[in-house]
């Protein structure tokens, strides 16, 4: 039987992708609505806009945490298919 190494490359860019997506609109809707909404809610003092540095951390825990989970995902589906 002829292993599947390109069909599982592309699953695994898959699951790294949507997993990706989804972090990056979490963390916007987090960092621009919800962020500010809470700070103008509790503390009544204007808000200002996430650093160039945060913004770098922030982007670098949503890819790193895209891989892991996209990671994590295909493993599971390669696991549970039988392959």
């Amino acid at each position: 039987m002829k292993p599947k190494i390109p069909f599982e490359l592309y699953q695994w860019i898959y699951f790294v992708l949507f997993w990706l997506i989804g972090m990056v609109l979490c963390m916007a809707l987090i960092e621009f609505f919800a962020g500010p909404t809470l700070q103008w809610l509790l503390y009544s003092t204007p808000y200002q806009l996430p650093t160039w540095n945060r913004v770098g951390h922030i982007g670098l825990v949503v890819l790193f945490t895209g891989f892991f989970a996209g990671t994590i995902s295909w493993y599971h589906e390669k696991r549970s298919s039988g392959r």
